[in-house]
């Protein structure tokens, strides 16, 4: 959306229908599961605005209910899938408790992308995980004793020399900003930023490869796109 998408409240309804952008199949291209094959449920709307986001998110009318999700994400699953990936926009701006419950009783790991602002009661479960990437200077508190993963987004000109993670802000574009640092012993993942310059591109490379050497942090590249799949 590039910073050009309406900032959304969090709307708290019973969860039976949701806003839904897309459901689709790939591989997860990031984070703790990149490389498995997953069904992904990108759903709309955003509480930030990020002016390097490239995704969209606010382009859908479709309003399926929580059955019809689960049901479209079983199909695509299959047989041998058993990754389900919630994202958005930010998917904690909707009540999303029903769907990641559903989807856990059909036996899949469920994995919740979010910039962790927001909180939505879920249920303690060893198959749900939370991978934060923070956007803003604070972290929900109950979102963040339940993350199992933080990852961030860096790029050679932002990053703070005591620990490699960016300084600037998500919001405005040259501005500094503390961003929200992770919870300690919980994995953090550093992936750099695509700015659609193959000479800035490479240099973000290069500098979230040393990133993760010097400190101990895991390096994530965009499989996907690297691929070229969704």
């Amino acid at each position: 959306m590039l910073g050009n998408n309406p900032i959304r409240q969090q709307e708290m309804s019973d969860g039976k229908i949701l806003w839904v952008q897309e459901i689709f199949h790939s591989l997860q291209g990031e984070g703790p599961f990149a490389g498995k094959p997953a069904v992904f449920i990108r759903l709309s709307g955003c509480n930030l605005r990020c002016f390097w986001c490239d995704t969209d998110f606010e382009s859908s009318n479709w309003h399926p209910s929580c059955d019809e999700v689960v049901e479209n994400s079983r199909d695509l699953a299959g047989d041998t899938t058993k990754l389900a990936v919630i994202t958005g926009g930010e998917p904690f701006r909707q009540n999303i408790a029903p769907l990641v419950e559903r989807l856990l009783e059909e036996g899949l790991e469920v994995q919740i992308e979010t910039n962790g602002t927001l909180w939505v009661e879920l249920p303690e479960n060893k198959r749900l995980h939370i991978v934060v990437s923070p956007k803003t200077a604070k972290i929900n508190d109950q979102l963040r004793r339940r993350a199992t993963a933080f990852k961030y987004v860096v790029s050679a000109d932002n990053c703070d020399p005591a620990d490699g993670l960016p300084l600037m802000s998500t919001q405005s574009e040259g501005e500094k900003s503390n961003i929200a640092k992770p919870e300690p012993d919980v994995p953090i993942y550093v992936m750099p930023l695509d700015e659609q310059d193959e000479k800035k591109n490479r240099k973000n490379i290069a500098a979230a490869s040393e990133i993760a050497q010097k400190y101990g942090h895991s390096l994530t590249l965009q499989l996907h796109k690297i691929i070229g799949v969704r």
